[in-house]
Formats: C-alpha cells, sequence, structure tokens
C-alpha cells in the first residue's frame, strides 16, 4: 500500500485580502461529500504523470480518486508494470529529468483548475487560479524507497457561486497589480510589501479537523533541500533548520 504522499500548504486571497496563510490542503476541501474519508494526496515521483496513461472511459473525479484512494493508486501502478509503462527511477534521476515537477504540476492542475470549489472552515470559495514558485522539498521516509514531497501554493478565490468575467478579470488585475509593485521593489532591493489582510468579517471560520499526523506515516523532521526545477536544470539549497511536515 503506497503511503508516498504530496503535501499542500496554502495562502488564500480574494479581493479583500488574505483569508488564510500557510494552511494544509486536505482533499475534503475540494468535495467534502465524496472525499472526506481520504486524509492526503498519493504521488508518483518516478512516473511522468499524463492524461495518456489513464484510461479514456475515466472522468475526471475518477483521475482523482487514484490520488487519494491508496487501493486505486497501488491498481493503476500495477496497470503501467502490466503494460510495460512502469519503468523505476532513482530520485536523483527523476529530479533531473524533471518528472517529480512535471508530476507536482500535474496533481495542481487537475485539483485546483478555474471555477473549481474550495471549502475553507465552513465557507466555499469559487477558485480563479493558483500560483506555485516551482519549489518543493523531499523528506525521506523510514522504511520506505521515495521520500514525501511538500509544495506551497497561493490560491486567488472568489466568495460567491458563480465567478464572472468581470470578477476574475478583477481578480486577475489585483494579481498583476501585486506582481508588478513586487518587482519593482525586488529590483531597487527592498522586500516585498506585505499582503494586505482581510477583514475579519470575511476570514471563514474554522471547524475541527483531524487532520493526519506525521506519525501516521512514519515520519519524522529531518534537515530538507529545497528543489526548483527550470528548463533541465536543478537547483537546490539546503535548509538551516529542520523543517515539519
Amino acid at each position: 500500500m503506497s503511503t508516498n504522499i504530496l503535501v499542500i500548504n496554502f495562502d488564500a486571497s480574494t479581493l479583500k485580502g488574505v483569508i488564510k496563510k500557510n494552511e494544509r490542503y486536505k482533499p475534503a476541501m475540494s468535495n467534502p461529500t465524496l472525499y472526506s474519508s481520504f486524509p492526503n494526496l498519493l504521488f508518483i515521483p518516478t512516473i511522468r504523470l499524463r492524461k495518456g496513461l489513464f484510461d479514456k472511459d475515466l472522468g475526471e473525479d475518477d483521475i482523482k480518486k487514484i490520488f487519494l484512494s491508496p487501493v486505486q493508486f497501488d491498481n493503476f501502478i500495477t496497470r503501467l508494470k502490466e503494460k510495460n509503462l512502469y519503468q523505476p527511477l532513482k530520485i536523483s534521476e527523476a529530479q533531473a529529468k524533471g518528472i517529480i515537477h512535471n508530476n507536482i504540476k500535474f496533481i495542481l492542475d487537475l485539483f485546483f483548475k478555474k471555477n473549481d470549489k474550495l471549502t475553507i472552515g465552513t465557507q466555499t470559495f469559487l477558485i480563479n487560479n493558483y500560483q506555485w514558485n516551482n519549489k518543493y522539498t523531499l523528506t525521506p521516509v523510514s522504511s520506505q524507497k521515495a521520500p514525501i514531497v511538500n509544495i506551497s501554493i497561493s490560491f486567488i478565490l472568489h466568495k460567491g457561486d458563480s465567478l464572472t468575467f468581470t470578477e476574475s478579470t478583477r481578480l486577475n488585475c489585483m494579481q498583476k497589480r501585486d506582481s508588478i509593485i513586487n518587482e519593482y521593489r525586488e529590483l531597487v532591493g527592498l522586500s516585498s510589501l506585505p499582503k494586505k489582510t482581510a477583514p475579519s468579517s470575511s476570514i471563514p471560520p474554522d471547524k475541527p479537523v483531524n487532520p493526519p499526523s506525521s506519525s501516521s506515516t512514519g515520519t519524522k523532521p529531518k534537515r530538507v533541500t529545497v528543489y526548483e526545477y527550470s528548463g533541465g536544470k536543478k537547483n537546490k539549497r539546503r535548509s538551516k533548520k529542520n523543517k515539519k511536515i
């Protein structure tokens, strides 16, 4: 049974400002009814994911469940082996070839499409877009060949049942404006401006959640390395302190 997982921590903003910081994503946020029994996003670090690997009659929710259900995930790997599509690689090879980067992007695009719903606390939002800085960390897991993959992303969200073209344009303009300001500040040697926090009335109330603990996957805090893949180059820098999942 696979225990290789992708851990996503996110910030979320609306037109009113930041509503969540460093929140751990749980599949139930995407669909509280269908995904409530799945605590983790499962991850394949050494097989390049693409649409052609999946049966043509599978719907989007069926494909998502492959990365949620350990049983379906293992069956998927078994089918790839039977079709001779499974070619195990070392983690270092998968990094150098951009496979880990590709697979992270595949899962992000699968779960976080424009207009997809995202439930935070007791409120449901629509996704306008997400941003990922192309960086990830690998945390070794005792008794497992593959590490846990950790990333951070930012969501731009809309509160409501529909996202109109006008509302999407306003969100995109806000995002572009902030990006231009921070690029200029970086150019002149200044730090990025802190993002505006939304008023308390716009911040979704929390609700009791039991996130999976690190002990359930046998993980221990370890020194990690941040990786960034771009155009065939793999850059890395070592963290100065331990990072917990």
